[in-house]
């Protein structure tokens, strides 16, 4: 039974740290595709300083997710 419950306890951590990774990735994710917009709303503006707040607006996005 003891060596079960620590089974357990060890795929549950596992599960954890896998979930941790998976945000983190996806956070990645999202930043970097934030910072891909803002290259292109630079080049297609001219460099608009409302692409630094979109860019903000972004990121700020990824962060709720």
């Amino acid at each position: 039974m003891t060596t079960r419950f620590h089974m357990c306890v060890a795929a549950l951590c596992l599960a954890a740290s896998a979930a941790g990774l998976s945000s983190s990735a996806l956070a990645n994710d999202c930043a970097q595709r934030c910072y891909a917009q803002e290259n292109s709303c630079r080049r297609a503006t001219k460099d608009s300083p409302s692409c630094g707040s979109a860019l903000t607006r972004c990121l700020q996005s990824c962060r709720k997710r």
